[in-house]
Order: structure tokens, then sequence, then C-alpha cells
């Protein structure tokens, strides 16, 4: 517990600040998002992107998205999609598909053909979620987080995609704040983003993180 106040304790101190500056010129994001084109304005204040509400025991669906991608087919991706003061429901991995991901939280995910990206993006699975209080702190916000993976195809140790078969794969960052920050949350559920005006250290300002 006090290693979980802790941490929610240093993401309202992150969100609060300005050292996560907008890098508007990072292509081949991945984020997380409440509805599947919730990447075109993640801040929406309808709860469309990635900040949301939901009642205690609510499962709700969050989907996993990549866009602003710079190669139009998707062979395979990796993550790790970290929960933190919430309940990891389960998931539905979209196409043809193998996941080779054996530790907790990790997809590493290859496509029997490829996915194809509309507008730079691509819907690639749907995660389900839900907050208890028996397991949970409901008085405390929730958050996912994004992560490489343990064996990372990368030696960067980001999160990546296949562009291509057997390819040495293709960066991935995520698509809030600086994407060498891997503490800064790209889901908030039951935050403060939806009923506060836009001051500068609330989600008004947090808003301005999104690329």
């Amino acid at each position: 517990m006090k290693k979980m106040v802790l941490a929610l304790t240093l993401v309202a101190f992150a969100l609060s600040g300005s050292a996560f500056a907008q890098a508007p010129s990072y292509v081949n994001n991945i984020g997380l998002y409440l509805t599947p084109g919730g990447y075109a304005d993640p801040g929406a204040d309808d709860g469309s992107g990635s900040c949301g509400t939901f009642a205690e025991n609510e499962v709700f669906s969050v989907y996993v998205v990549l866009s602003k991608l710079t190669n139009p087919e998707v062979y395979g991706w990796e993550v790790k999609i970290s929960p933190l003061n919430m309940l990891f429901m389960g998931d539905d991995v979209y196409g043809d598909h193998v996941n080779a991901g054996t530790r907790e939280y990790e997809y590493i995910v290859g496509l029997a053909g490829p996915t194809f990206a509309v507008d730079g993006a691509v819907v690639v699975a749907k995660l389900q979620y839900s907050v208890n209080s028996f397991y949970n702190d409901i008085s405390q916000p929730s958050y996912a987080f994004i992560e490489g993976i343990y064996f990372s195809l990368l030696p960067t140790g980001f999160p990546a995609y296949l562009e291509m078969p057997g390819s040495e794969g293709v960066e991935l960052h995520p698509a809030l704040g600086d994407p060498l920050n891997d503490f800064l949350p790209q889901l908030i559920i039951n935050g403060d983003c939806l009923v506060v005006g836009t001051e500068a250290s609330t989600w008004g300002g947090v808003k301005s993180l999104y690329r």
C-alpha cells in the first residue's frame, strides 16, 4: 500500500509540473484511449480520449492505438501495458495473431498478415479494466502506463512494431509527454481531468502534452 501511495503521489507531481514538454515532431506513437478514435483528441472533455470516469465495478474498454505511423502496414507489435490501482479484466488482440508474451501485461504479437493503417493509425487491441474497492483504493485515480517489454526487440528497450516481416522493428513512442520518461501515465481514470477548469496544473495543462 505504501508503494502504491508513493507511486500515485509521484504521478500527481509529474502531471502538475511543466517538465514534460510536448514533442510534436515525434511519429510512430502508441497510446491508450477510451474509444477507437480517441487518438484524434486524447484530451477530449467527453471522455472519449485518454481520461474518463467510471463507477466502481464497472468494466470499461481501453483501445491500444498506433498513430502517426511512418509505415502503412503493421505485421506485429510489442509493448507492456501496466495498470495502477485498477484491475485487468481481459483483452482482445485484433487480427489473426499469436501473442508470445508470457510475462504479466506484456504483448509480443505476430500477425499472419498485415494490419493496414488508416490515416496513419491502427487499433491493435482492446483491453478491459475495472476498479474495485476490495483490491483498489477508490479514493485515488487509476492509471495505465506504456513500457518496453523485458526482452525488447530494440536495443533502446522501447515498444516497437514490425513494418515488414523479419524486420528489426520500428520504435514506438508513448503518445503523452516526453518519450524518454517511463513514468507518465497514458490513461487516467477517475482523476480530476473531466471536472476541473483549464488551470496550468490541471487537465488543461496536461492536454498540451499530447502529440
